[in-house]
């Protein structure tokens, strides 16, 4: 009985380990072609091993460094370290994916997965050239790859395959040795996404966002925006301004951004946050409710625009590959309308010295709250 041991690497996304069996350590250089011939190595699709669930292989693409042909083996018991070349049928590349695609058949309506080989190699050497037995190592350095919008985003890196002896003459036994590391590297991959599928950003498939306030009412020189908390002139505490102004108010937006993933769907969790700081918004001492109520409308402004935001986005078609672009993307936008918003609302009003303008501005404000739901 000639014996088979099969090594392999176990790896985790971007981490990658690998076990070298001593043959090949063997140096390439001393290495030398025979005039002996061998027909290229056939890789035979025997039966279907397993068709996957949840992807398909959608193609197989070389990124060897080494691009020496595939195997160097033992011919004869005489041949020392002078080894034969053999290519795989066709090339290394095109019978690995005839391989796969025959073997490992998947439905195309699921998830695209790219193999991207860095290494195929059959390295040998004479172990007993009284028994004629020769050893060998096959070697797997390839990278699983999702393909999304024409973009390849890399899953998972194999690199191991199977040590194994022969008999000088048993070139018949090459062809399943490397199928069966080719079917070793596949089923750590299968069984590698299935149990992702279900909390790995990259494999999953759809966003659902989830939107809400921030729900402290104020902190030390925060104070942030509620419609049963109206501002008081206490919450001006910076030092005024040498201007005309008889107060200012800094009033801003922001939010906060967590996300899980339940079942292939990743849930985002947006935290939005209207707000005003007390040290940056001032106050001269003689003011009234009227100069007040100028400023609670900047506050307000700024709440709608959010609101708008929360709108905007819930209506988004969203990809699990660039939803915070998106997301980041209409809150600049937001952030760009509520300063434009503002000087509208400033202009106008010319700084809330134009009453008759300031009361236009009240109800048309009352009135977008209301209809946001923010009463």
């Amino acid at each position: 009985m000639i014996p088979l041991t099969i090594y392999q690497g176990y790896f985790s996304l971007n981490v990658k380990v690998l076990f070298f069996a001593l043959g090949l350590l063997l140096p390439i250089q001393h290495v030398f072609s025979q005039q002996v011939s061998l027909d290229p190595i056939r890789l035979r699709v025997v039966s279907q091993v397993f068709s996957p669930d949840e992807y398909y292989i959608s193609k197989v693409i070389d990124e060897r460094a080494d691009l020496t042909p595939t195997a160097f083996l033992v011919p004869d018991v005489k041949s020392g370290s002078q080894l034969l070349t053999v290519n795989l049928e066709g090339g290394t590349i095109a019978a690995l994916e005839q391989y796969i695609s025959g073997a490992y058949p998947g439905n195309k309506k699921l998830r695209s997965v790219v193999i991207k080989i860095k290494d195929v190699k059959i390295i040998e050497n004479i172990k007993d050239t009284r028994t004629g037995i020769v050893e060998g190592d096959i070697h797997l350095d390839i990278t699983f790859a999702l393909e999304r919008d024409g973009k390849l985003f890399d899953l998972l890196g194999f690199k191991g395959g199977i040590s194994y002896q022969r008999g000088v003459r048993q070139f018949n036994l090459l062809e399943p040795f490397l199928r069966r590391s080719v079917n070793l590297a596949m089923k750590y991959f299968n069984d590698w996404i299935e149990k992702d599928v279900p909390n790995n950003n990259i494999l999953a498939q759809s966003v659902r966002l989830k939107t809400r306030d921030y729900t402290r009412l104020s902190e030390s020189d925060t104070v942030f925006y509620d419609s049963g908390r109206r501002l008081t002139w206490a919450d001006f505490t910076g030092r005024p301004s040498f201007n005309n102004y008889a107060a200012s108010i800094f009033a801003s937006i922001g939010y906060e951004s967590n996300s899980s993933v339940e079942n292939g769907v990743v849930i985002v969790d947006l935290v939005f946050k209207t707000y005003m700081l007390k040290s940056s918004s001032w106050v001269r001492s003689a003011n009234n409710s009227y100069g007040l109520n100028h400023e609670q409308r900047h506050f307000d402004i700024a709440k709608i625009i959010i609101e708008r935001l929360k709108e905007t986005l819930q209506k988004l078609e969203l990809d699990p590959n660039n939803y915070e672009h998106k997301v980041s993307f209409h809150y600049l936008e937001a952030f760009r309308e509520m300063n434009r918003m503002q000087e509208a609302y400033d202009g106008q009003t010319a700084n809330g010295s134009n009453a008759s303008a300031q009361e236009r501005w009240n109800k048309k404000i009352d009135t977008e709250l209301h209809q946001l739901g923010v009463d």
